[in-house]
């Protein structure tokens, strides 16, 4: 054990926005017809490649340049269970950009009117969440630094929160020439 202890997701909900929705699989409940814990991981990666990738920085890009972002930790607070056949809505935002690591928060929310069982009047909050990721080198799966391109879009795509940050024109990400 390395001794590190689980923490509580603190949301900035001003920074969040939907980036993906899907409907809750049968293969993803348990005997009890809730959601299992584990099955949100998936659809929180689903909202990381989908945020990404509508901001012009598709996640094969970075694993062109031989780069991967590995999750490191999470922290979940559960707050109401996921049904089968609910559509749920899965908000996020990036947290924190270095030269190595990234973090992203997420909220998860079944819409007003998108309870399978029982029509729902509000929103019904599922989660909130934070995933903590490091770069690394795909062939070594060794720590590397970014390009400073990479951390510059990352960055201006946390900067600018709701607002979309993809520039008009031209690639969001050029290539770099030793990768």
């Amino acid at each position: 054990m390395s001794g590190r202890t689980s923490f509580t997701p603190q949301i900035d909900e001003t920074a969040l926005r939907c980036v993906a929705q899907a409907r809750i699989l049968y293969a993803d409940t348990d005997k009890m017809g809730i959601v299992y814990h584990a099955s949100y991981f998936r659809y929180l990666e689903l909202a990381r490649v989908e945020m990404l990738r509508s901001e012009g920085l598709p996640y094969t890009w970075m694993e062109a340049e031989g780069l991967a972002l590995p999750l490191t930790e999470i922290g979940v607070s559960f707050t109401s269970p996921g049904l089968y056949d609910d559509r749920i809505s899965i908000h996020a935002a990036l947290s924190r950009v270095t030269h190595v690591r990234v973090n992203f928060q997420y909220r998860v929310v079944v819409e007003p009117g998108h309870r399978a069982a029982t029509p729902n009047a509000e929103a019904v909050e599922l989660l909130r969440a934070e995933t903590r990721h490091c770069c690394v080198r795909r062939d070594s799966g060794r720590p590397a630094a970014m390009p400073e391109a990479l951390v510059e879009r990352l960055r201006a795509i946390q900067s600018l929160g709701r607002a979309s940050a993809r520039m008009p024109g031209g690639p969001t990400v050029a290539p770099s020439e030793d990768g």
